[in-house]
C-alpha cells in the first residue's frame, strides 16, 4: 500500500475507534481497588490510543491465516498492569498487502464487558466508519489522543439496582447447600469434571477454530429445525459424543455443560434513574449462565453406538448416534427456552449479592472439581446482513467515495480466554451475516490435554459437514 494511503487508513479507523470510545462509557473508565474486596470503576481524563491500538501490516506472500490465529492466541492471554489509569481492552489491526480487508481483533477484561459486549462494540463501529468515510477526509491531528467527557459516565448499572432478581427458598437453600457441599461428597458426582482438575497454573489458553462454508452452515440450520432445536443444541449434542467417544467411563461417566445467556433481554429498557439505558445497545455484564446435565446412563448409551471408522479410528456418525445427538440437542433447546421463559427468577444473578469477597470466592471455586466440561456461547449472527461491500480503499481519493457505505463485516470469529475455575472447553461459535460460521475452542494447557482439545474440534468441524453435505438429519 502507497505511504500515503497506509496513513489516511489509519486516520480514518483511528478516528473511528475515537468515536466508537466515546459510544461506550465501559471503555472509558479504569479499574481501581483491583485486587482488593472492593474494586471501582474510575473517570480518566483522556486515552493514549498507542496503548491501545496495535497496526500490523504483512506482506502478499505472508501466511494471513496463520498469522492471524498466532496474534488470536497471544491476545487470549494477554495481561492488563495498569488498569487503574488505562481502561482493560485494546485492538489488533491487521492489513495484508492487496487485500481488500482489515481484521480487527478486539480484546477485552471481562469486568469491563461480557462477550455479547464484543458484538455490540463491532457493530458500532461499522457505523462509526461509515460515518467516518462519509464525512470525508478526517482530521490529520493527533489521532492517537482521546480527550473524554468531562461529565460523569454514564456507565451501565449493576443489574440488581435496575430490577427484582427474585429467588424462591427451595432454590436459595439449593445453592447455599451446593456452594458448601463437602468434597468428599463432590467427589461422589459423576457428572462433574473430575477429568479436569482445576489448576490455576501454568496459564496458557490453548486456541482452535475452523469455518463451515455459508452454504453447508444454512443445510444445518435446516436440519436442526426438523429436530426442533438449534446451532447451540446441536453443538452441545456433538460435543456430549465427541467427549464420550475419548473419554473412557472410568474417566468421565457423566458430564455437566453450560450455556451463556445474554441477560440483556430482561433488563428493563430506560430504568428510574437510569433513562438512557439501551440495554440491547449496551457494553457491559449482562450475562448469567444455564447448566445442563447429562447423566451416566445417557453417556453410556451414546458409548454404546460409538464405532471408529476403519483404518482412520475416526467416529463415525451412524444413524443411531446421530438420532442420539439429536434427541440430546432438542432437549438442551427446550432447557433454554424454559429458562428464557422463566426469565431471572431463581437465576445465580440472584445470588451474587450474597459474596463478599469475589477473590476469595474464586479461591474456594479452585479448590473444588469442576463443574462444567465445556461451555458453549450464544453470540449468533453479527450484523444485520444488509452490509454493503468490503471497504475499497481506492475510494479514499481525495475524500471520494464510489459507494455511500463502504465498509461491511465480512466474517466474524470469538475466541475466550482460558478460565481457571471455568469450563474445561470454551466453544464460541459466531457468523457474520450471509457469511461462514467459525467455530473456536480454547482450553487451558496442562489441564486439557493439547489432543484431546484438538480431537474434539476436529469432531466437531466433521460432523457439522456430515450434517450439511450428507443431510445426516
Amino acid at each position: 500500500m502507497h505511504p500515503a494511503k497506509r496513513t489516511k487508513l489509519i486516520h480514518t479507523v483511528n478516528a473511528a475507534i475515537s468515536d466508537n470510545v466515546l459510544k461506550h462509557p465501559v471503555l472509558q473508565v479504569g479499574i481501581g481497588n483491583a485486587d482488593t474486596k472492593r474494586p471501582v470503576f474510575v473517570q480518566l481524563d483522556g486515552l493514549d490510543l498507542r496503548l491501545h491500538i496495535d497496526w500490523r501490516f504483512v506482506e502478499a506472500s505472508t501466511n494471513f491465516e496463520a498469522t492471524l490465529q498466532e496474534l488470536t492466541t497471544l491476545q487470549l492471554d494477554a495481561t492488563y498492569p495498569n488498569l487503574e489509569k488505562q481502561p482493560g481492552w485494546r485492538i489488533v489491526v491487521l492489513h495484508q498487502h492487496g487485500a481488500d480487508f482489515l481484521e480487527i481483533l478486539f480484546t477485552w477484561n471481562h469486568p469491563h464487558a461480557d462477550g455479547m459486549s464484543g458484538k455490540l462494540f463491532h457493530q458500532s463501529l461499522i457505523e462509526s466508519l461509515n460515518v467516518s468515510t462519509m464525512d470525508g477526509q478526517p482530521q490529520d491531528l493527533d489521532t492517537y489522543t482521546l480527550k473524554l467527557p468531562n461529565s460523569p459516565t454514564k456507565l451501565p448499572p449493576p443489574i440488581e439496582d435496575i430490577m427484582e432478581l427474585p429467588l424462591g427458598m427451595k432454590y436459595l437453600c439449593k445453592a447455599l447447600l451446593d456452594d458448601n457441599k463437602p468434597r468428599v461428597l463432590l467427589s461422589r458426582d459423576p457428572t462433574l469434571a473430575h477429568w479436569a482438575p482445576i489448576t490455576p497454573s501454568p496459564y496458557k489458553t490453548r486456541f482452535r477454530s475452523f469455518t463451515v462454508e455459508n452454504e453447508t452452515l444454512s443445510k444445518v440450520l435446516t436440519a436442526c429445525g426438523q429436530h426442533q432445536t438449534t446451532l447451540t443444541g446441536l453443538v452441545h449434542g456433538l460435543i456430549l459424543a465427541s467427549l464420550a467417544s475419548h473419554l473412557g467411563e472410568k474417566t468421565a461417566s457423566g458430564f455437566q455443560a453450560a450455556t451463556t445467556i445474554n441477560a440483556r433481554r430482561f433488563v428493563p429498557r430506560a430504568p428510574p434513574g437510569y433513562p438512557w439505558l439501551e440495554p440491547e445497545r449496551t457494553m457491559g455484564n449482562f450475562v448469567t449462565q444455564l447448566h445442563h446435565t447429562f447423566n451416566p446412563e445417557l453417556v453410556a448409551r451414546v458409548r454404546s453406538h460409538i464405532s471408529p471408522a476403519p483404518q482412520t479410528e475416526e467416529v463415525m456418525l451412524s444413524r443411531e448416534l446421530a438420532d442420539l445427538i439429536w434427541d440430546t440437542a432438542a432437549r438442551v433447546r427446550a432447557e433454554i427456552v424454559d429458562k428464557l421463559e422463566l426469565g431471572v427468577k431463581n437465576d445465580v444473578l440472584g445470588t451474587l449479592k450474597f459474596v463478599d469477597d469475589w477473590r476469595s470466592q474464586l479461591r474456594n471455586a479452585a479448590r473444588k472439581p469442576r463443574q462444567a466440561s465445556w461451555m458453549v456461547t450464544g453470540l449468533g449472527i453479527l450484523g444485520d446482513g444488509d452490509s454493503p461491500p468490503a471497504h475499497d480503499y481506492d475510494a479514499l481519493n481525495d475524500g471520494e467515495e464510489r459507494h455511500k457505505d463502504v465498509w461491511s463485516l465480512r466474517r466474524a470469529q470469538f475466541a475466550l480466554s482460558a478460565e481457571v475455575p471455568a469450563a474445561a472447553l470454551m466453544i464460541s461459535p459466531v457468523t457474520a451475516a450471509g457469511g461462514r460460521l467459525c467455530v473456536g475452542g480454547s482450553w487451558q494447557d496442562s489441564v486439557v490435554d493439547a489432543a484431546l482439545g484438538e480431537r474434539v474440534m476436529t469432531d466437531l468441524e466433521r460432523w457439522l459437514g456430515d450434517i450439511g453435505v450428507r443431510q445426516l438429519a
